[in-house]
């Protein structure tokens, strides 16, 4: 049945809901008055609320389900880091999470009126977190309609319904972002080195934990980042095409003029500019394999340059390498020795 037919029940006298009115709550875009509507619906009858409700919730759910399905059709279980020690946690098929958080949604609606209040922030805070397997991208619709394109190895938390005064996003990893506008809203990612404010852009963030590294990249419109470490250039405003890196708590600023950096979006991987060791852990998290290099020396790339497709496999972009670099590869399973 689709979701905008309408059902209408009466409540009182004078007021009524619909299937629109219940969807919009379930998706967190109801009015104020559309969530005390079904806040007094649900004290005057909860079987036939919860009853509602629940076939409203099943739509939902079976529409995301199917749509994520289409965009994920698996996920990769653990995966093994360099050096034997560190692996990812086990992921269940992406449908199974979009059915959690539906199902924690109208959870909340049903059951989170106080004193004929739709107690919205107790809804928000209810977070959905999403970890992308190594080998795999994901891309996220958020509540406010925003999109997240997610690279490997990212881990994003969200509220099932953003706050009224802001929309907050925690990252780790790389993203990048499409946020709706909203001036009276405004979208903040927040990452282990910094903060990225907007009210509606197009950008990407790398808050790469392990190597101490954090950058944004602005797309369109324009964003503010703002730096703890440093008090008198604290809150730094970017502008189309404009860097912003911080590493080991230096910041540099800098302008790009072909988005190379963002060639992963493209399923690409960039060799400019990186050492063989990180180029290394590039590697390992785009193609799902566990790398260990077995050498005193690492081989020196400064000079090469280029794109890797991702989809030819780790087989091909090693021997691409080799081209320029001095190395031996082994490969077994999901473990590559670099000699």
């Amino acid at each position: 049945m689709p979701c905008s037919a309408f059902v209408l029940v009466n409540i009182g006298k004078m007021k009524q809901i619909d299937d629109e009115i219940i969807y919009r709550a379930l998706k967190g875009q109801a009015t104020p008055e559309e969530e005390r509507l079904i806040a007094e619906w649900y004290e005057e009858d909860k079987e036939k609320c919860s009853q509602r409700t629940e076939t409203i919730h099943k739509i939902i759910d079976l529409t995301e389900l199917a749509d994520m399905e289409n965009k994920f059709p698996s996920v990769s279980a653990s995966n093994k880091k360099k050096q034997g020690t560190r692996t990812t946690k086990t992921k269940t098929r992406s449908s199974f999470l979009a059915a959690a958080t539906a199902a924690a949604v109208v959870f909340a609606v049903v059951t989170g009126y106080l004193s004929h209040k739709f107690t919205y922030d107790s809804i928000a805070s209810r977070m959905t977190v999403i970890e992308v397997p190594y080998g795999e991208h994901f891309t996220v619709t958020l509540p406010d309609s925003s999109t997240v394109h997610l690279n490997s190895g990212t881990t994003i938390e969200y509220p099932v319904i953003f706050k009224k005064e802001r929309r907050e996003v925690k990252l780790t990893g790389e993203a990048m972002f499409d946020v709706t506008h909203n001036e009276n809203r405004p979208f903040i990612v927040k990452t282990f080195a910094s903060e990225v404010k907007v009210f509606g852009t197009k950008f990407n963030v790398l808050a790469d934990i392990e190597h101490d590294l954090f950058s944004t990249t602005l797309i369109e419109g324009c964003v503010k980042v703002t730096n703890p470490a440093d008090s008198e250039h604290r809150d730094i405003i970017l502008y189309p095409n404009d860097v912003v890196q911080i590493e080991n708590g230096i910041v540099t600023m800098d302008r790009i003029h072909d988005a190379r950096d963002l060639c992963w979006t493209q399923g690409l991987i960039q060799i400019d500019g990186k050492t063989f060791d990180r180029l290394m852990y590039d590697f390992e998290k785009a193609f799902g394999v566990a790398i260990d290099i077995h050498r005193q020396e690492l081989p020196d790339i400064s000079k090469v340059g280029g794109k890797i497709r991702i989809n030819d496999g780790i087989d091909n972009a090693l021997r691409i390498l080799q081209m320029t670099a001095d190395f031996e590869f082994m490969i077994e399973g999901q473990d590559v020795t670099i000699y």
